[in-house]
């Protein structure tokens, strides 16, 4: 049973995201070079500056919003990788699968006698470094990243194993990333209303990556982010300044949260 989706229009989200401790998003490595970087930062090809890509910052969001819609399958899959399987259910007005899509067919949809929740709401797009943030680091003398070493500890030795050391590259604490999204708003037969709803929710998402992490090691204390300056410019034109909205005390999941106020 086809949805009749009907694009209302495009809400824009921008801010900046700030790495509160050592942030690391790495890049792929062919060759191995003695006393050289183990785990370097994904880096633009052409200016060489670390950046954000928006496929990380989208998975973590969508990592956080499914544990706490509780829709995390026993597969280890994301939710609506397919129809079966991993305790996966169909619902056209599940946020999780509105907000950041799925791969399940169409055909299973109509078989489940539900409409197709339609196109992937949500598009995230590379977070750059702010040139700005960039000026004033270079005009001091100052690198964009840093290096920290990582030890693993022999237990019965009480010291480090023998090929146990790696040099791993962060970007430092302080560095300042622009970060833009955009949320398609759809029609589904209810004037847009589940669609403002799971918008909202994905602002809440913010807060809750920020008490995360982003990137990897988060539990030895890389990637802590803070979002700041978010504003939300909706179909209409209108801007709304979050200040500290998306920072929900509880994160609700049978009503949506009032981060936005919306026209009737």
């Amino acid at each position: 049973m086809a949805a009749s989706n009907k694009l209302i229009g495009v809400a824009r989200i921008d801010g900046r995201m700030t790495a509160v401790t050592g942030l690391h998003i790495g890049a792929g490595k062919d060759t191995v070079d003695i006393g050289g970087i183990d785990l370097p930062v994904i880096r633009h090809p052409h200016t060489r500056e670390p950046y954000v890509p928006g496929s990380s910052l989208k998975g973590k969001l969508r990592f956080m919003l499914e544990w706490a819609f509780g829709t995390v399958r026993t597969d280890g899959r994301a939710w609506g990788f397919n129809a079966t399987g991993g305790g996966q259910r169909l619902d056209a007005t599940d946020p999780i699968l509105r907000i950041f899509g799925s791969s399940i067919p169409r055909r299973d949809w109509e078989e489940a006698g539900q409409p197709d929740p339609g196109p992937t709401r949500l598009v995230v797009r590379d977070a750059f470094l702010d040139p700005a943030w960039v000026k004033s680091v270079e005009e001091r003398g100052l690198a964009l990243t840093e290096e920290k070493m990582e030890v693993s500890i022999d237990r019965i030795a009480g010291k480090a194993l023998d090929g146990g050391l790696r040099r791993t590259e962060r970007v430092v604490a302080g560095a300042v990333f622009i970060i833009e999204m955009s949320f398609r708003l759809f029609d589904t037969g209810d004037g847009g209303k589940r669609d403002y709803e799971c918008l909202n929710w994905l602002l809440g998402g913010l807060g809750l990556l920020e008490q995360d992490a982003l990137g990897g090691s988060g539990s030895r204390g890389y990637g802590r982010v803070s979002f700041e300056n978010l504003v939300v410019t909706l179909p209409d034109g209108s801007k709304q300044e979050l200040g500290t909205r998306h920072r929900l005390n509880r994160f609700p999941i049978q009503e949506a949260p009032q981060i936005l106020s919306f026209a009737a």
